[in-house]
């Protein structure tokens, strides 16, 4: 291979074909590390962890499951009705706000003042609404 001229003068150093070969004898290192075969008390821990990880899975969903098919709303109403517990913004959002007691979207902790209506629209009171007087009605 014809000597090739360095390609940073002011960084002195090995040359490319050095810098080359220290790169890949240390790509060899690594890959090696990574192609071990595992020790058998590590398969078998893994092993270990994935069924645990499985069984915590099937307990997790097999309760929502048997909720949705227990229901007395179509599991779209059903979801729409779980999205809706966080706060009334999602309740408004999935369509389900202003609900009452037993409708799909009613949550108790939705219901400010317990009249079993959730997520009901708020009128400002008397004294936040501003008053019109015969000024601002003959300014208009």
């Amino acid at each position: 291979m014809p000597h090739l001229p360095n390609l940073n003068p002011i960084r002195p150093g090995p040359g490319p074909e050095q810098r080359l070969r220290d790169l890949q004898r240390r790509f060899r290192a690594v890959s090696a590390r990574h192609d071990r075969t595992p020790k058998l008390g590590s398969a078998r821990l893994r092993r270990a962890i994935t069924a645990l990880i499985a069984i915590a899975a099937l307990l997790a969903v097999y309760p929502a499951i048997s909720l949705l098919v227990s229901s007395p709303w179509p599991v779209t109403t059903t979801l729409k009705h779980i999205a809706s517990a966080p706060n009334c913004d999602f309740a408004r959002l999935v369509g389900l706000a202003p609900a009452r007691r037993g409708e799909p979207g009613y949550w108790q902790h939705h219901d400010r003042d317990g009249d079993g209506v959730a997520c009901e629209p708020w009128r400002p009171h008397r004294a936040e609404v501003p008053q019109r007087t015969a000024a601002t009605v003959n300014s208009d």
